[in-house]
């Protein structure tokens, strides 16, 4: 008599612990065709830069450990403390952009020039991260700019990952195409996708107040020309910078204030509204 409950409560145990299966899903037409699309355009894009400038990371210097980079942090290299006698006993306001700049910091191509051979001559030739555009190869005078800001802005487009507005898909779509056949792909094919800050020039004898002003407005950059119009050099924020590091014992009024600290100087914004 009990021997058939047992067995049942037996059957019902082995019913109620049986793992369900699991049911396999298959991919969606869309989500094949979504794939299968990324693929194809991605395996294009590498075919048509097969020849493209290497990665600027393969001609980096080994990174520092985390225990060098406190080291560096907790001990700067000491600036220079030799007063230099082309700035000693001047004011740093006087100092004309012209001496902080030279032609071998630039290089230069055309709006003909191909993205490919341009992202190479940023790449490998072009101290400053940034390459001058010209209509041609006999002007001076620069109509544009490449830097890392636009290769990168032009790589996701080809690879599909850019979002443009709605007025620019035409635009976008021509490119794309271009990069599948592996056709050549010119600079002022590009321009329309480059968001470019204004394009500044100062004359060489202007003051190095004049270009830090301009600085302070958000240019990261600004251009200096010959009296015939020419470009002879590029200024950048960070040159500045390196000026005043390297040059600050020959002005008493910018060497004191690097030991003081930002709290001091109150230079540092106390409301932060956001950080991008």
């Amino acid at each position: 008599m009990d021997a058939t409950p047992t067995s049942g409560a037996h059957n019902d145990e082995a019913i109620i612990t049986s793992p369900p299966a699991v049911p396999q899903r298959t991919p969606s037409q869309t989500s094949l065709h979504k794939t299968t699309h990324v693929h194809t355009h991605r395996q294009s894009f590498a075919e048509n830069l097969r020849n493209a400038p290497g990665s600027p990371r393969a001609q980096r210097h080994p990174s520092f450990t985390q225990a060098a980079v406190q080291d560096l942090l907790n001990h700067p290299p000491a600036a220079n403390k030799h007063s230099n006698p082309r700035f000693a006993g001047r004011d740093w306001r006087d100092i004309s952009v012209n001496e902080l700049v030279a032609q071998d910091d630039f290089r230069w191509v055309t709006l003909d020039t191909s993205v490919e051979e341009a992202s190479m001559t940023l790449v490998k030739h072009s101290p400053s991260n940034v390459v001058l555009i010209r209509e041609d190869a006999s002007s001076k005078t620069a109509v544009s700019t490449f830097d890392y800001n636009d290769l990168n802005t032009y790589l996701l487009v080809v690879v599909g990952l850019a979002r443009p507005d709605e007025e620019q898909v035409p635009l976008y779509d021509e490119i794309v195409n271009k990069a599948q056949t592996g056709a050549r792909i010119a600079l002022r094919d590009i321009q329309p996708l480059c968001r470019k800050e204004s394009l500044i020039t100062l004359p060489f004898d202007e003051t190095l107040e004049r270009a830090i002003e301009i600085f302070g407005s958000g240019i990261h950059r600004v251009l200096v020309t010959n009296p015939s119009g020419d470009v002879i050099g590029i200024l950048t924020q960070l040159k500045v910078i390196e000026f005043f590091w390297n040059e600050g014992i020959n002005f008493p009024a910018i060497d004191r204030l690097y030991p003081v600290l930002l709290r001091d100087l109150g230079i540092g914004t106390q409301q932060i509204v956001s950080v991008k």
